[in-house]
């Protein structure tokens, strides 16, 4: 028995899936054909695009915080930039689809800690702000298998953190606050690679945005926060 069908034969008893290649080979007097098979190698890290699996990551951030003050008509708008570090928990799905696409869900929960102040803003007014200690994110994902090690991915949806913005007036009743759990969206892009069929690594960027927080002063006076957060990090993930 040829080796070459042998090792098909091993391979078939090992659950593998092998590919026969044919070839036509001349013997004696050239009127007898024979068939070779010759296995092929299935890649090992298409399990990584294809079910669910978990990780973590690590990252940094820096973000943005925009607060209005209006007192008499002689406040405006301030901005500070809070930066620092994060990390977290995730799990998700993957489907592999047609050949190079893969679509997936992805979650994140996690801690950070971007802070910044206190900063002396118009009047005297002093301002700090943390966007923290806990945050998340519920994700869609679609990808692009460049080949079958790396994938090239968008990522879009909801997120959530926590967030402490102070400015302190000359008077209490000029404070204003922001110290709440606060909802918004995150979009990113990013890139994977299989470093075996079980194992993956990732660079991703992420940017969210929680919208506007309005209220008022002891004074009765109208002020608003928006803030942003761009995140970098670094994860790794075991697909099941």
């Amino acid at each position: 028995m040829s080796m070459s069908i042998l090792a098909c034969i091993v391979a078939g008893l090992q659950a593998a899936p092998c590919a026969v290649e044919t070839q036509e080979l001349s013997v004696n007097n050239g009127k007898q054909d024979l068939i070779v098979a010759r296995p092929t190698a299935s890649s090992p890290y298409k399990k990584a695009w294809q079910g669910l699996y978990a990780g973590g990551s690590l990252g940094y951030g820096f973000g943005s915080s925009t607060q209005s003050y209006d007192r008499n008509a002689n406040h405006g708008l301030a901005t500070i930039e809070p930066s620092g570090l994060s990390g977290s928990v995730t799990a998700g799905y993957n489907y592999r689809l047609y050949d190079r696409i893969v679509v997936g869900v992805e979650a994140d929960f996690g801690v950070m800690d971007l802070s910044t102040g206190p900063h002396t803003i118009y009047d005297g007014h002093s301002w700090k702000a943390r966007f923290g200690p806990l945050w998340g994110s519920a994700r869609a994902r679609l990808g692009y298998l460049w080949n079958d090690d790396w994938l090239l991915f968008g990522t879009a949806g909801l997120a959530f953190m926590h967030t402490d913005s102070r400015s302190i007036g000359n008077t209490a009743p000029e404070t204003a606050y922001d110290k709440s759990f606060r909802t918004g969206f995150v979009i990113g892009a990013g890139a994977e690679y299989a470093i075996n069929k079980n194992i993956s690594a990732k660079v991703e960027y992420l940017y969210m945005d929680f919208g506007k927080y309005s209220g008022l002063s002891a004074n009765n006076e109208d002020f608003y926060f928006k803030d942003h957060i761009n995140m970098i990090r670094l994860g790794v993930n075991y697909h099941f």
